[in-house]
């Protein structure tokens, strides 16, 4: 193995100045466009500059902001594609088309919307990576989950996810405790929604948080969890270690202790009621 060349410190102070730039660069281009924070576009923009996947996937496309962050990262690495989906009713303004071009990153990434939910895209890509005996070839390194935010479809999804996962990539769940309640402008209800009406516990209890703790935290192919905060939920498959969980945060104590006092008060305003 040939000697390699080691930078000079200011080299890689350049290189971490050019990096704060690219992200302010594709912060301010998407400034004002649900749905992703700044915290969190930062979040995943460090994930993907320092795991550098070549291939990523996106599950929930929405306005594409959240694409944005990943490209630019991909971008900022040299390399990488991001594959992001949304059903085929999906019509936002501004489009994902307009806010990855008028960010400079439409060539890192290709839009789907050909199906009624990504579940079907993932069957699709499963059966063209599967052989005779039922092999599947994984195929991404980071999988960013934020669509239907349902039991039913994203229990299916990270089942789907982890077949198309290699060995050492992520899965990331936004919204954790997102719930219909808090949400009501989104509640399946009434004839013609295959989700709906709900029960009073799918309407008040989060089903990603169930998904993310009955369904991955017990597939035995992740092995490493970090829930971050109170909204993500960070999965690493790994079938060669020990299973860890750990707790993270990028938010001041008592903005935490507030968010669980909100969680209790709502939790006892639906035993009383």
């Amino acid at each position: 193995m040939g000697l390699g060349y080691a930078p000079a410190a200011p080299s890689r102070a350049w290189a971490c100045q050019d990096a704060a730039m690219e992200l302010e660069s594709v912060a301010a281009s998407v400034a004002g466009i649900p749905f992703m924070t700044p915290d969190l576009g930062r979040r995943v923009y460090e994930h993907i500059r320092s795991t550098r996947p070549e291939q990523a996937l996106e599950l929930g496309t929405a306005h594409g902001v959240s694409a944005a962050y990943i490209a630019a990262a991909l971008e900022a690495n040299g390399s990488g594609h991001l594959i992001t989906v949304d059903h085929g009713g999906a019509a936002y303004a501004p489009s994902p088309e307009e806010v990855l071009a008028g960010a400079g990153l439409a060539h890192r990434v290709t839009v789907v919307r050909e199906h009624s939910s990504y579940n079907w895209f993932l069957k699709q890509q499963i059966e063209a990576a599967s052989d005779a005996a039922g092999n599947c070839s994984p195929m991404y390194d980071f999988c960013y989950l934020d669509g239907s935010k349902n039991w039913n479809i994203d229990g299916l999804a990270v089942v789907l996810v982890e077949k198309l996962l290699r060995s050492g990539g992520w899965l990331l769940m936004d919204d954790i405790e997102w719930t219909y309640e808090d949400n009501p402008w989104i509640v399946p209800d009434g004839d013609g929604r295959p989700l709906g009406p709900l029960s009073d516990s799918e309407r008040t209890q989060p089903h990603l948080r169930a998904v993310f703790e009955l369904i991955v935290k017990q597939h035995p192919s992740f092995t490493r969890f970090i829930r971050e905060d109170e909204w993500y939920g960070w999965a690493q498959k790994r079938t060669d270690g020990a299973r860890r969980y750990e707790l993270a945060t990028s938010r001041p104590l008592g903005t935490l202790l507030a968010a669980e006092l909100r969680r209790r008060v709502r939790r006892s305003r639906r035993k009383g009621s």
